[in-house]
């Protein structure tokens, strides 16, 4: 399925930030430190399926919905204004979820 994110200043997902704000009300990320998200606008990445473990893993068209837990292991997606209003345009043309 493809997924709706954001992408922090710093080039990373943001999933790999904090999910919950620290005592200083920063949110950094795991994996290059820097100091608090600063999240840009919601993008579509695409995500990979593949029939068996052993088998060759394909682009899986259909759009999860943003709020889903644990969509593809990218934890609780975002379901913020502006990631709706990019599902409600960009859903009907990957597919829905299933």
């Amino acid at each position: 399925m493809a997924a709706i994110v954001h992408r922090c200043a710093c080039g990373h997902l943001d999933h790999v930030h904090h999910t919950n704000p620290t005592k200083d009300d920063t949110r950094p990320c795991y994996l290059c430190g820097c100091a608090d998200a600063d999240p840009g606008a919601p993008e579509v990445i695409p995500t990979w399926r593949a029939a068996t473990p052993t088998a060759q893993a394909l682009p899986d068209p259909a759009l999860i919905e943003p709020g889903t837990l644990d969509g593809p292991g990218l934890g609780r997606l975002c379901d913020c204004e502006a990631c709706w209003s990019l599902y409600r345009t960009t859903g009907d043309a990957a597919g829905r979820a299933a």
